[in-house]
């Protein structure tokens, strides 16, 4: 499992949750991401970071980021088999 992941942001500071499962990964199934941004923007560029660092094409963009709202609890099922 990896390291958490330290944003550079101050304790207390609000950043949205966002899901993406359009980008291109190590075979043709579904992908997922969970990212932590604040903006659309900033969690493609996150995101692309670290499709690199793994050896993928740098292919998310920000119009394919779905925000999960984080005002109550809540379940989100990004991927369930059915393709």
């Amino acid at each position: 499992m990896s390291s958490p992941v330290r944003l550079g942001k101050q304790k207390g500071t609000n950043v949205k949750v966002w899901t993406n499962t359009k980008f291109d990964g190590h075979w043709p199934v579904g992908v997922a991401a969970v990212v932590v941004a604040d903006t659309a923007i900033q969690a493609a560029t996150l995101l692309n970071d670290e499709l690199q660092k793994r050896g993928l094409k740098r292919t998310a963009q920000a119009e394919q980021f779905a925000r999960v709202p984080t005002s109550r609890p809540l379940a989100v099922v990004l991927s369930d088999g059915n393709y």
